[in-house]
């Protein structure tokens, strides 16, 4: 599938945040550059142009019937699925709210938009509010219908349901939820939000039995429009939100300002590649369930795979409820990891990924996860390869707490060309993130035959490692490409790496630098502000590049009861490596000889991935 999508050739990386927004077919890029360059009036029948953008609304139209399988209900769009839900909401406040006594029900793992607007009308009223929860027990976010069935009763007006969870990648089997729903109060009206849904299974409005049912295409290979389906009965519950002369027209109460034609024309496009990936020629029903028949079956065995990878990771814990389906979106929660830190390695190393909430901010509150942090979701979509998750899996994998014998110890750097290493830190820029006066660059290097420098990441540490600088992203330069190839730092990094290889019992490609020179003060400059600490690391590294007019800065190791068991005045070229999940370690203060003079401390720490 990666010939139809123009980024897919024009990146090496791999996307992974197709939850987010998928990426583009050639097909709808066209349509939208067609629309813009040869078709770009309003809709009308005063000319050729115009009239032929009515019959490509027209069309528009037809294609989302089809793809929802919508047979007699109305079609409305908007530019997102939260615009669309607060429009529904306002158009049945006056009928949800009639009677006082009437009880809304939501849930707390869908994506936000579907769930404040019905929140705020019944608060606002004074109405009955339930929430179907997660059995959450022993880390399972279990999917139980039955807890959302005892909530429903006589008085249930609206029942708000996530098609999928875009948090937990699960999702409900819908045709037989709403049927017991409808058997337990048949007025209940159901509002399902199909956005994590639609790109991976069909959908199918007529069937299921639901009043009204949201998607965005553009998380379906489409732009930023979105459609809103209603039921055709529901007509007359629904109040015009849109300008007054429109009463009449029920086709425009809940499109407020219009289609958004250039977004709207990428429907076009979707409707050419699934024509291109079957081969045909007409879109119908049938060649658009063949084709989502195809993508499901590949996802499938994607999801599979991926599954199977992360549980042999004992580091990752998936969120997940292990009783449904599920689309190929995983949200991984790491043990000892922050995930923010994460994020940016595997983003560096070319995995278009992300960590946050995702609009499921409630869903963090009750399960008492970090919105601080996050989760690290990995979505997949049908143009992803199983060779890209066992990239993905291999990414994964760097993050993992090893039972390392190695303790620590003293070593020599090769000082071959140690003076040139030394002037390098003479074009270090500034670090603003500490108060006295210090210089950093920081790098992420693959170690191979040869040295290289890996994107430019920016550096995070957690607060419960770093209490004077945690949780704060911290942007530096890269270290300079040209000491690559010095001697001296190529001992240094290869001593290293060699060791972690040794530890680690398989072959080590990524480790993290930082050069770092701290200037002394006729006063003791404290070099750590955090004090007696851990990195997070499973392996780290200190090596003296140069100490000028200074005395102080005293290396010491610390056992886990942080009772010291090393201490030594590193000298030039000499290093320290220690098993940092196991000992603590810090670094005396540092003051000038000379006052009179300028002093310093030049230093190469390095540390794993994991």
């Amino acid at each position: 599938m990666k010939r139809f999508f123009p980024s897919l050739n024009k990146y090496s990386h791999i996307f992974c945040e197709n939850a987010g927004g998928s990426q583009v077919p050639y097909q709808v890029i066209n349509r939208c550059t067609n629309f813009l360059t040869s078709n770009y009036l309003q809709p009308g029948p005063n000319n050729f142009i115009s009239s032929k953008l009515s019959n490509d609304i027209n069309e528009i139209h037809k294609i989302t019937n089809i793809i929802l399988n919508n047979v007699d209900g109305q079609i409305y769009f908007g530019s997102s699925t939260s615009q669309l839900s607060y429009n529904l909401a306002n158009s049945l406040d006056k009928f949800i709210c009639k009677n006082k006594t009437n009880e809304i029900i939501l849930n707390d793992f869908n994506h936000e938009s579907c769930l404040t607007p019905f929140e705020r009308i019944g608060q606002n009223n004074n109405l009955v509010l339930k929430y179907w929860k997660l059995d959450n027990v022993d880390g399972n976010y279990d999917i139980n219908y039955n807890s959302l069935f005892k909530l429903i009763n006589k008085n249930t007006t609206l029942v708000v349901l996530p098609h999928a969870s875009n948090i937990l990648g699960n999702q409900i089997d819908l045709e037989y939820v709403s049927k017991l729903i409808k058997t337990i109060n048949p007025n209940t009206l159901i509002l399902v939000d199909g956005v994590a849904y639609m790109p991976h299974d069909i959908v199918d409005v007529h069937n299921w039995n639901i009043d009204f049912y949201m998607v965005s295409f553009y998380k379906f290979c489409g732009l930023r429009i979105s459609a809103l389906y209603c039921k055709k009965s529901l007509e007359n519950i629904l109040e015009n939100q849109n300008h007054y002369f429109l009463n009449d027209n029920s086709n425009k109460w809940l499109e407020i300002g219009g289609m958004n034609f250039e977004t709207a024309y990428s429907i076009l496009g979707i409707k050419d590649y699934i024509l291109d990936v079957d081969n045909s020629q007409k879109f119908t029903r049938a060649i658009f369930c063949n084709v989502m028949e195809r993508f499901k079956k590949y996802e499938d065995a994607m999801i599979k795979i991926m599954s199977s990878r992360l549980k042999s990771n004992n580091e990752i814990d998936v969120i997940e409820c292990n009783l449904t389906k599920k689309i190929p979106i995983f949200s991984l929660k790491f043990k000892n990891y922050n995930i923010n830190n994460v994020s940016l390695i595997l983003n560096e190393l070319g995995l278009i990924c992300k960590n946050g909430t995702f609009y499921c901010d409630r869903f963090f509150e009750n399960y008492k996860l970090s919105k601080a942090e996050g989760l690290l979701r990995i979505s997949l979509m049908h143009y992803n390869t199983i060779s890209e998750i066992n990239k993905i899996t291999e990414y994964l994998n760097l993050f993992q707490k090893h039972d390392l014998k190695y303790l620590f110890g003293e070593y020599n750097a090769n000082i071959e060309q140690l003076e040139l290493l030394q002037e390098s830190f003479n074009y270090l820029c500034k670090d603003d993130y500490y108060k006295n006066k210090r210089n950093r660059a920081f790098s992420l290097l693959k170690v191979d035959k040869d040295i290289q420098v890996i994107g430019n990441l920016n550096f995070y540490q957690s607060s419960s490692y770093n209490n004077f600088n945690g949780n704060k992203l911290r942007k530096y330069d890269n270290i300079d490409n040209a000491i690559l190839d010095n001697s001296t730092f190529c001992d240094i990094i290869f001593l290293f790496n060699n060791i972690v290889i040794n530890q680690y019992k398989k072959y080590n490609k990524y480790i993290q630098i930082h050069k770092i020179r701290v200037y002394a003060n006729k006063e003791p400059t404290n070099l750590i502000p955090e004090g007696i600490h851990q990195d997070g690391f499973n392996m780290i590294a200190i090596c003296c590049v140069k100490r000028h007019n200074i005395k102080g800065g005293i290396n010491r190791i610390y056992d886990k009861n942080k009772k010291i068991e090393y201490d030594k005045k590193l000298n030039e070229g000499q290093m320290i490596i220690i098993n940092d999940s196991k000992y603590f370690h810090d670094v005396t203060n540092i003051e000038l000889i000379d006052k009179e003079k300028e002093g310093y401390r030049d230093i190469i720490v390095l540390t794993t991935i994991g």
